[in-house]
């Protein structure tokens, strides 16, 4: 007994209420007879897999994130249910991940259960977290995903780093088209008595610029990442536990003109600092001519964390201490206007979860999180736009029960009471402009129809507080911006989904319905020159539905499919940057035996207005008569790997991505002109609807020692 209740402590303790269960066995997990603990970090990490989850959440093994070529948590996670990865910009690539229909900025990225990625790294980092390391990644969508991760309102996404069980390396090399270039090693150490483990990772990257149409300019840039982490695990003795873990990682982004960087600044000093894009007869779907620098946007972002916690496991009581820093840079070239800052990130966790009796298993605790930023730029010095400094704090004490009702039903209740603070320290001088105290529940109810059937329930509050100009736009302004946020951002969410797991067939349905008040938004309306950043007036809703399954046809081969459609409130759409997906579906045909292991994957996502998404008013010319097009096509694309084996030591495999080679720039351009609201025409690159890379196919080499 006394085995299984320290189970369920570290169950509970390390992610708080991040859990696991993947799609293809609904019901999640191992049952407590079949769990063997030999050490305290196996009872730390079967943490989720102890017993039957309430909340629902999917999983992308190490195995998924293998089969699909992901190398990067970005394309680890897009075929993902509920998952839309958008690129906000050809030029320099920005990618946002929505969940649940939600913006970007409403999803947090945890690193092992600890929410401290960065405002900067949410929207030039994501193309720079590795899957080297990588064990899992958890997915949990609606608001209150986590106690530890309110700001989460469409959801988190939980990257579960590797522990070390034993002694070997791991090497994997690939290269393809496009200057595709792959090399990461994993190496993993125990000590003789179990105690002590460490985890050694890098990983090297490359995509050269892609230039479809061959006008000069790119549709997509060149993307170098370089990742390095080590992860050391010690049981100090055999109730208490150290973890450390430290990271260090470089995103370099080069986007624009198809010239060196080296070549576009000597271009832009020969043309006297003149950085004005301009195209063959004004037409952007013509030859580039303008000068190098006025369509340059060289994106450089750097990342340094650490992790550290102890865990100690008493007989009904775990307490668990979490402390977390990440230091993340940017510098940058937009268009011929330079840009830095320096964001840094401060999390502090106190934990205690309780077998509080047979029935109930309390988790309470306390943290804290800082985030601060500051920017350099000569536009700030010079005086000609406001900075985009500020301070943001948060405190904030939780409560959660876990009530297992009887045999069928478990019962989830949490509460959050947290202290914001917001300073917008380069736009006003009046001090905080947020300042409020906020109380988010949060329930989750699962019930088990019978052995084979699952329905779970969830409700809950999240709120986040509006941070930076950034969140909403891509890069600095010529003519500055404005921040008047007074408000944080709230939400209401509501999910209900049904499993079913029987024999060969698993399937998953689910909906679920998400509003928000006082969302952060770009207002033109008031000048156009010059756009605040304001709190928008009316509630917002966004509902979306749906269903995911798996069929084993024989042992060695598995059909699975997927299909999922939002509703977006019509003001919501217009106030999003990008055009959302609003019907997706997904088709996988998986093989594995004797050493061979082949997929293939094709989604197909349904034809868009593009005019619901503020698409209207763009042009081809810069004299503003040759109308972009506002329907978006439906489109399919494909991706294939297979890999085979060779010796117990080394596997070869071999893939494409984007198989028929369907690309958005065959039918338009990413750019466009549009009016600037002071009588002329003002460039930009977020036409987007359709992928901007074409076929890339790829072989590599995996090794295990």
């Amino acid at each position: 007994m006394k085995t299984i209740q320290l189970s369920l402590i570290a169950s509970a303790i390390l992610y708080g209420t991040v859990v696991t269960a993947d799609v293809s066995n609904p019901k999640g997990a191992t049952s407590l007879e079949a769990i063997s603990i030999e050490s305290l970090s196996d009872i730390i990490e079967k943490q989720g897999k102890v017993k039957d989850i309430v909340e629902k959440t999917e999983v992308i093994s190490k195995k998924q994130i293998d089969k699909q070529q992901a190398i990067t948590l970005v394309e680890a996670i897009e075929r993902a249910p509920g998952v839309d990865v958008t690129t906000n910009c050809s030029m320099c690539g920005i990618k946002r991940v929505m969940l649940n229909g939600m913006r970007g900025e409403h999803t947090t990225v945890l690193a092992d259960g600890v929410p401290f990625h960065s405002t900067v790294s949410s929207y030039y980092g994501m193309d720079a977290l590795g899957t080297g390391d990588v064990e899992s990644i958890e997915i949990a969508r609606g608001s209150g995903a986590s106690l530890t991760a309110p700001e989460a309102i469409g959801g988190t996404i939980n990257i579960v780093s590797r522990r070390a069980k034993k002694n070997g390396m791991e090497f994997d090399f690939a290269a393809g088209e496009q200057g595709y270039r792959v090399g990461s090693f994993v190496g993993e150490g125990i000590t003789t008595d179990g105690k002590t483990g460490v985890i050694v990772s890098g990983m090297l990257s490359n995509y050269d610029q892609y230039d479809r149409d061959s006008n000069g300019l790119n549709e997509a840039p060149s993307i170098k990442n370089q990742i390095m982490s080590v992860k050391v695990t010690h049981e100090l003795t055999s109730k208490d536990l150290i973890d450390v873990k430290v990271g260090h990682s470089t995103s370099d982004v080069f986007g624009g003109p198809i010239v060196s960087e080296s070549e576009a600044y000597a271009a832009w000093g020969a043309s006297g600092g003149s950085a004005n894009p301009s195209f063959v007869g004004g037409d952007v779907r013509n030859k580039y001519n303008g000068d190098p620098m006025g369509s340059l946007e060289a994106v450089k972002t750097t990342r340094n964390e650490a992790i550290a916690k102890w865990t100690h496991i008493g007989n009904t009581t775990t307490l668990q201490t979490t402390l977390a820093f990440a230091d993340a840079k940017q510098e940058s070239m937009y268009e011929g206007f330079d840009y830095d800052n320096i964001d840094k990130t401060y999390f502090a966790d106190l934990k205690i979860s309780q077998m509080f009796n047979n029935d109930h298993f309390l988790t309470y605790g306390a943290d804290f999180k800082q985030e601060t930023m500051r920017a350099q730029a000569s536009a700030f010095d010079n005086g000609l736009i406001e900075r985009d400094d500020f301070d943001y704090n948060s405190y904030a004490l939780y409560l959660q029960d876990t009530w297992t009702i009887n045999d069928k039903t478990e019962l989830n209740l949490a509460l959050r009471a947290a202290k914001i603070t917001t300073d917008f320290r380069g736009q006003t001088a009046q001090g905080n402009e947020i300042d409020e105290t906020i109380l988010a529940p949060r329930a989750h109810l699962r019930y088990h129809h019978n052995d084979y059937m699952t329905s779970r329930l969830s409700g809950g509050i999240g709120y986040r507080s509006p941070l930076t100009f950034f969140e909403s736009e891509h890069g600095l302004l010529d003519n500055g911006f404005a921040v008047d946020i007074s408000k944080i951002e709230k939400s209401k969410s509501a999910a209900y989904s049904l499993s079913f797991d029987r024999g060969p067939l698993s399937l998953t349905a689910g909906g679920a319905y998400t509003q928000v008040e006082n969302l952060a938004y770009i207002d033109n309306d008031i000048d156009p020159t010059k756009p605040t950043l304001r709190n928008f007036d009316s509630k917002l809703a966004v509902k979306n539905g749906d269903i995911v399954g798996s069929y084993a046809l024989t042992p060695t081969m598995t059909l699975s499919a997927g299909y999922e459609q939002y509703w977006y409130d019509t003001e919501y759409k217009n106030l999003l940057f990008i055009a959302a997906v609003e019907k997706q579906g997904r088709l996988m045909f998986d093989y594995e035996e004797d050493g061979w292991n082949a997929m293939v994957q094709a989604t197909w996502t349904a034809s868009r207005n593009l005019g619901d998404y503020g698409y209207n008013d763009r042009f081809n010319d810069d004299a503003l008569t040759l109308p972009k097009n506002t329907k978006a096509p439906a489109f399919t694309t494909v991706d294939i790997k297979a890999s085979k084996e060779i010796t117990k030591t080394f596997s070869l495999y071999a893939g494409v991505k984007n198989l028929f080679d369907y690309v958005q720039t065959d039918k338009e351009t990413p750019l466009f002109y549009e009016d600037d609201g002071a009588g002329g025409a003002a460039f930009d690159v977020g036409h987007i609807w359709g992928p901007l890379r074409g076929r890339m196919a790829y072989a590599g080499i995996k090794a295990k020692f």
